[in-house]
């Protein structure tokens, strides 16, 4: 056996790839050296135990570099030399030792090869050593890789989303183009059905030519535990960084409501607690990101009977673009199984009534606590009411997770059956619950030069306790909405009365009757009022779930400003970049000592959110085991932009309309978007006060049933979601035309 070192550049070489030319010697008593045809050489050592699986050796056997020809047989018998005796051999057996190695049947050959006077040399990690699988690692530098791996030259990394394809960069300089890039990644992505997965890559760069000088398998790496984070449809409710308090409230609530809903499906306490710790990890974050732990979430979906028929509709509601997972199913005692058809078909059927109870008595619940919150409550007190919340609602709220899959089964029937006009048939939702936060603003603003001051103040102080929760980014707890900031409403009625004609406009179109939804008859009457009803009753809850963190967001707020007081916090608004489990620790337990600690920690977790605000937003992590977060000096982020003229997505609101787009990045700082046609990444359900100026709007997230698709059908606004690579085609200021009918996207002018 030659070695790993030697047999995958074999491998390499007859499959075609960039190899060097090389010679193997397996002995110093071969009759005479081979030929050494070329001037400068590399010489390397290669043992059989080196390169494997678990064991890399790397390090511990020489090489020899720029070595001239007449030089070669010297530096040849050193390496063999040295495994006999001398330094090598010590060190050799030191790292033997330590792995618990049998290094008795050791051998040693020797490979000599063209020496490649590189431009820039590196390695290329296939996955991100630290426990990241679908991110590549490009480490480049100047000279030979020597200087490299010992670190004597300065090098730049690149990090390679294999997933989302975009990439970053730490380091003084770009050291190579995009197209490199791309090129490197092409290359060792192509080595891996040859190699396997996890590889180690040296490369070396002469002009515009790749050399590859060796692989090996990362051994670094456990694949036998791996944790899938995935942003579909979360990022929609939380788009770019959430702060700490809201990381951790998200997962308090999921944990709470996956926990309540696999017990209606179960019905068996023993069965639920031995998933403790799936539904404890049904939401993380990454980098101050929100992600569904979609491995976990397919484990409770698993529990549902049917669930294989299940699956491929909840990927399509949610809008999950990889459709890839484990297919082993959710091991149940057979009686266990068997009653989980007789729960769910008994929870399903009374889905429509469950929800019905869940709004009535959500009115009660938010009544309840504005009766009971003064101005001069305290943390502890606070802290009670938080308490009967969580109580009062974890025990009813998980009905809305069926309601959700109530609607995506039969929005997915009318779907399958009706195709294009299903948009039709599930639009026009009299009176839908999410429009009624926008139709009363467009009234406010209308009616606000008829009405006497006194009766203005008295009606926006009614919109605030109504609908002050509903805005933009409105279930991130640090974010400022109109019952935290009147001012915000105050701006907002402002702006509309300076275009009267257009508000004239928006008032009539908002006020008109309510247009009939299309009527059919028989089987798909049937899943068209279904899917309408579960349309519906989702859009109700979503305001509802937005009055929620408004009561959270006022507890913590109002937290926050005692502690502010008490200076334990530097200023209210500190206490987002806590957690949830943090702050109600410091409300029991207040020093000198937490203070310090807390101030410090906070200070810490800021300079973190700097860094991530620069890196791209993943929609797919693959972790080795536990999630982390990237720790840089700094980072350069890498913005794609492709040259494409046409593009395609999930058509989900009908029309045609040209118009100027306007790129949101960031939804905060938005200003002239009327008539504009919204081009981002994903919308929230506070987008509704931008769609009801907006000419269309597309996102690369999304599906038929994300806030995108319902508001933009009631508001008979064009959209288009679920649009791959938007944002690296267009450009504020290109001219579209979308076609809300057949998802068809075209950049007339650039």
């Amino acid at each position: 056996m030659l070695g790993k070192k030697i047999e995958n550049l074999k491998i390499l070489k007859e499959n075609g790839f960039p190899v060097p030319e090389f010679v193997v010697i397996s002995s110093l008593a071969e009759a005479e050296m081979p030929d050494i045809p070329w001037e400068l050489c590399a010489v390397r050592s290669c043992a059989n135990a080196e390169d494997g699986t678990k064991n890399s050796f790397a390090g511990q056997f020489d090489t020899y570099l720029n070595v001239e020809r007449k030089d070669v047989p010297e530096r040849v018998k050193q390496c063999f030399a040295a495994m006999e005796n001398g330094a090598v051999r010590e060190k050799v057996q030191q790292y033997a030792e330590h792995q618990e190695l049998d290094m008795s049947d050791l051998s040693m050959h020797v490979f000599v090869q063209q020496m490649i006077q590189a431009r820039y040399s590196g390695v290329c990690f296939t996955a991100n050593p630290q426990g990241l699988l679908n991110e590549m690692v490009i480490v480049v530098g100047e000279g030979t890789g020597d200087n490299v791996v010992e670190d004597r030259v300065d090098t730049t990394s690149y990090y390679y989303n294999i997933t989302d394809k975009v990439y970053y960069y730490e380091g003084e300089k770009e050291y190579l183009s995009s197209d490199m890039v791309e090129r490197l990644v092409k290359l060792t992505t192509d080595m891996q059905p040859l190699l396997g997965e996890l590889l180690d890559i040296e490369f070396a760069i002469t002009d515009s030519d790749i050399h590859i000088l060796q692989a090996r398998p990362i051994t670094t790496l456990r694949t036998d535990d791996i944790l899938t984070m995935d942003n579909s449809n979360i990022v929609e409710s939380y788009p770019g960084l959430s702060l700490p308090l809201t990381c951790s409230f998200v997962n308090i609530v999921y944990s709470g409501i996956f926990r309540s809903i696999s017990r209606r499906v179960l019905k068996n306490e023993k069965e639920l607690a031995k998933y403790d710790d799936v539904f404890g990890n049904m939401v993380g974050s990454v980098n101050g990101r929100l992600y569904y732990k979609i491995s976990n979430w397919y484990t409770v979906i698993k529990f549902l009977p049917m669930n294989h028929k299940i699956i491929p509709i909840w990927q399509d509601m949610l809008g999950v673009k990889i459709k890839n997972y484990a297919k082993d199913a959710v091991k149940l005692p057979k009686w266990v199984r068997i009653k989980t058809y007789f729960n769910v078909i008994g929870e399903m059927l009374s889905v429509p009534r469950q929800m019905e109870k869940l709004n009535r008595d959500f009115v009660i619940i938010n009544e309840d606590f504005y009766a009971k919150y003064h101005e001069n409550i305290t943390a502890e007190e606070l802290y009670s009411l938080y308490q009967v919340l969580y109580d009062t609602l974890l025990s009813c709220w998980d009905v809305t997770l069926l309601n959700d899959l109530y609607s995506f089964l039969f929005t997915g029937l009318v779907k399958k059956r009706l195709g294009e006009e299903s948009n039709q048939v599930i639009s026009g939702i009299s009176n839908i619950e999410s429009m009624k936060p926008i139709k009363e603003m467009i009234r406010l603003a209308y009616d606000k030069n008829h009405l006497s001051g006194e009766a203005y103040e008295e009606r926006f102080r009614d919109y605030i306790r109504e609908y002050g929760d509903r805005n933009l980014e409105e279930l991130k707890l640090e974010s400022c909405t109109f019952r935290s900031h009147p001012e915000l409403l105050e701006e907002k009625v402002k702006g509309y009365n300076e275009d009267p004609e257009k508000l004239q406009e928006m008032y009539s179109s908002l006020h008109k009757e309510a247009a009939v939804p299309c009527r059919l008859k028989g089987l798909n009457g049937f899943l068209a009022r279904e899917a309408a009803r579960g349309i519906a009753n989702r859009e109700i809850s979503r305001l509802n779930r937005s009055r929620i963190f408004g009561i959270v967001r006022l507890i913590f707020t109002q937290i926050g400003q005692e502690f502010a007081t008490d200076g334990l916090l530097q200023e209210a608004r500190d206490i987002f970049w806590m957690t949830v489990e943090e702050v109600f620790a410091l409300v029991r337990q207040r020093d000198a000592k937490s203070r310090e600690e807390v101030q410090s920690m906070i200070a810490v977790r800021k300079q973190d959110y700097e860094l991530y605000a620069c890196l791209p937003t993943y929609q797919r992590l693959i972790f080795a085991g536990k999630e982390f977060h990237k720790k840089h000096r700094s980072v350069n982020a890498h913005k794609f932009h492709l040259q494409q003229s046409r593009l395609m997505g999930t058509p989900c609101s009908d029309g045609c309309v040209e118009g100027e787009a306007l790129v949101v990045t960031d939804v905060t700082r938005v200003k002239d978007y009327r008539n504009k046609i919204l081009v981002t990444k994903m919308t929230d359900p506070g987008w509704v006060f931008l769609l009801v100026e907006a000419k269309g709007v597309i996102s690369e997230k999304g599906s038929l049933l994300s806030h995108t698709a319902i508001i933009s059908r009631e508001l008979k606004v064009p959209s288009i979601v679920g649009v791959e690579n938007l944002l690296n085609t267009v450009n504020t200021g290109d001219v579209l035309r979308m076609n809300g009918n057949t998802g068809e996207i075209e950049i007339i002018k650039r």
